[in-house]
């Protein structure tokens, strides 16, 4: 299936838009972070996995929208529809729970959602797994690479390409553990 340039278009034009001037925890204009997770779910396509690329790339671009911006749930299920809302909304954490909390609760939305879902978490932890910062404590480097542990155990089965590569992630931050001991 060849994706849908134009929803792309659109979806990245929001992406940018509710992102201006936010930055990641690198520095990096926040908009690479979805701009790459939803790459991730393109290279998935590439490898020859045979999923809706659309749905994938379009909740990958848009995951943390409405976590980090007034976009609102509404607004995209008027704009890209329910199923894609469905799916930005699983992503979304429920800051009403504690934040040990969250991850999981996430990951468990996710998959009462179409496989697509999970594969734009996956592609999303693995945009997100940068090297990690020499400035961040061995702490916060366990936390990052425990709760790629969890996702990939829990949405693996979602993308064996995309597994792969979170693993390839998580034995990064496993290395860098070890030369830091």
């Amino acid at each position: 299936m060849i994706p849908n340039t134009d929803l792309y278009h659109k979806a990245l034009r929001l992406a940018a838009w509710a992102h201006h001037g936010q930055v990641t925890k690198f520095g990096d204009p926040y908009v690479t972070h979805p701009v790459a997770a939803s790459y991730e779910v393109l290279a998935a396509q590439a490898a020859g996995e045979n999923f809706d690329v659309d749905l994938a790339a379009v909740v990958a671009l848009l995951h943390d929208v409405v976590e980090k911006s007034d976009v609102t749930l509404k607004s995209i299920r008027k704009d890209f529809g329910k199923t894609v809302a469905d799916g930005v909304a699983a992503m979304s954490k429920n800051e009403a729970l504690p934040k040990e909390e969250q991850l999981r609760d996430s990951l468990l939305r996710i998959l009462e959602q179409p496989r697509e879902i999970a594969m734009a978490k996956l592609a999303d932890r693995i945009s997100s797994m940068l090297p990690p910062s020499s400035e961040w404590s061995l702490q916060k480097v366990m936390t990052i690479r425990d709760n790629a542990k969890m996702i990939l155990q829990m949405l693996g089965e979602a993308s064996p390409y995309l597994a792969k590569r979170l693993e390839k992630r998580i034995a990064l931050y496993n290395r860098y553990l070890k030369e830091q001991a």
